[in-house]
C-alpha cells in the first residue's frame, strides 16, 4: 500500500536513526505499542538479535514469531503503562506513533528508562501539534511540541540526543491535498489507485526537498533520547 506523505518521510527517519543508533549484533529490541508489529525495520537494516513487541491485544502475531536472518521476532499482551513488570532489559527501545494513544506517557517514560539498558537508546515516534490539522482531533490523547518532549525526557531522567522533524510545509501541504481532504471530507482512497503510485512518489520526494528550505509545519517528530 502506498505510503502517506507524513509516513513517508517518517520512514525515512526511522531507517536512518536505526542504522545509527541501534546495535547490528545482539541488538535487544523492545517495541512498545507495537500493533501488528514494525520488526521489518530491523531485518531491513540488518539487525540481528531479539525483538519483542508488545500491545494492549493481540494482532494476529503468530503468523510473525519466527527467526529470520539473525533476528527472532516474539510478541507479548502488556500494558505501557506498567513496563516495570517485564523481566528483561534493552539496548534500544521504540514507540512509533504510540505515544500519543497512551493515557499516562509520563509512566510509559518512566518504565522505558528502567528497562534500558546502560549505554542503550529510545526512538520514538510523535505527532506535532501541527498534525490536528491534519489527522483531526480524535487522533490519541495529545499533540506534542518540541517543548513537551523535552520536558517529558528530563522528568525521567532522559536526554534528547537527536530529533529530528517529520517533514515541513511541502509534506504538510500534501499531506493535506492527497490524503486529509479526500479521506475526510470526500472520502475517497486516493492511495488506493495503484495506478497513481509513480506519479505520488515523485510528489512525495519533491515535497521533502521543499521541507529543507522550509521546515515548518512538520507533521512529527523522530526522537533519540538516552539516560543523563
Amino acid at each position: 500500500m502506498m505510503e502517506s506523505p507524513v509516513r513517508f518521510v517518517t520512514n525515512r527517519a526511522i531507517k536512518q536513526i536505526i542504522n545509527q543508533y541501534c546495535p547490528k549484533i545482539n541488538a535487544f529490541i523492545l517495541d512498545i505499542g507495537c500493533g501488528g508489529g514494525y520488526h521489518n525495520y530491523f531485518r531491513v537494516e540488518g539487525v540481528k538479535g531479539r525483538y519483542l513487541g508488545i500491545d494492549i491485544k493481540e494482532n494476529n502475531w503468530y503468523k510473525q514469531e519466527t527467526q529470520v536472518n539473525g533476528l527472532k521476532v516474539s510478541f507479548k499482551i502488556h500494558d505501557a503503562e506498567f513496563l516495570e513488570r517485564l523481566t528483561k532489559k534493552f539496548n534500544f527501545i521504540c514507540s512509533f506513533q504510540s505515544l500519543e494513544h497512551i493515557k499516562d506517557d509520563k509512566k510509559t517514560m518512566k518504565g522505558m528508562n528502567a528497562l534500558l539498558m546502560e549505554k542503550g537508546h529510545i526512538l520514538i515516534t510523535v505527532p506535532s501539534k501541527y498534525s490536528y490539522f491534519l489527522y483531526g482531533p480524535q487522533h490519541g490523547y495529545r499533540r506534542y511540541s518540541i517543548s513537551n518532549i523535552e520536558e517529558l525526557a528530563s522528568q525521567n531522567d532522559l536526554v534528547v540526543e537527536k530529533l529530528m522533524k517529520l517533514g515541513g510545509i511541502g509534506t504538510f501541504v500534501l499531506h493535506l491535498v492527497l490524503w486529509t481532504i479526500p479521506s475526510s471530507i470526500f472520502k475517497l482512497k486516493i492511495y488506493k489507485h495503484f495506478r497513481l503510485t509513480g506519479f505520488i512518489l515523485k510528489l512525495e520526494n519533491f515535497a521533502t526537498k521543499v521541507d529543507k528550505y522550509v521546515p515548518c509545519l512538520e507533521g512529527g517528530y523522530a526522537v533519540v533520547l538516552k539516560e543523563k
